[in-house]
Parts: structure tokens; sequence; C-alpha cells
């Protein structure tokens, strides 16, 4: 599996991105899911990941309230 840290540092920023299913590259990216989706099917990727690419990336902790 792809370093999904560098994947994502290259990636376009402010839009959907679609992830190949290995998680190795972006085979989709658009303004909403349904454009990154389409992009993704004409790309081969039938099931792809769907991610939001923020302008920044923020390294988060999450945990049960």
């Amino acid at each position: 599996m792809a370093d999904l840290s560098i994947v994502l540092s290259e990636a376009p920023r402010e839009c959907w991105l679609a992830l190949a299913k290995d998680e190795s590259k972006v085979v989709g990216q658009g303004e909403n899911i349904a454009e990154a989706l389409d992009e993704a099917k004409e790309n081969g990727e039938d099931d792809p990941l769907l991610i939001w690419a923020p302008e920044q990336w923020i390294p988060s902790v999450y945990s049960p309230v």
C-alpha cells in the first residue's frame, strides 16, 4: 500500500478527491462528489475512496463525548 500522506500532499486542495482502492493515487477530483466519482469511473476506478481535501491538512484527535 502506498504512503497516503505523500499521495495527499501532492493532491489538489479545496475539492473532493477520488482515490484508487489501494490508495496509491488520485483518480478523480471535483467541486462535488459526483464530479470526482465521474472522473474516477472515466479513469477505470468504479469504487473509489472519496474524501474532501481541505485547504490545509490539520492533525485532529477525536474522542467519544
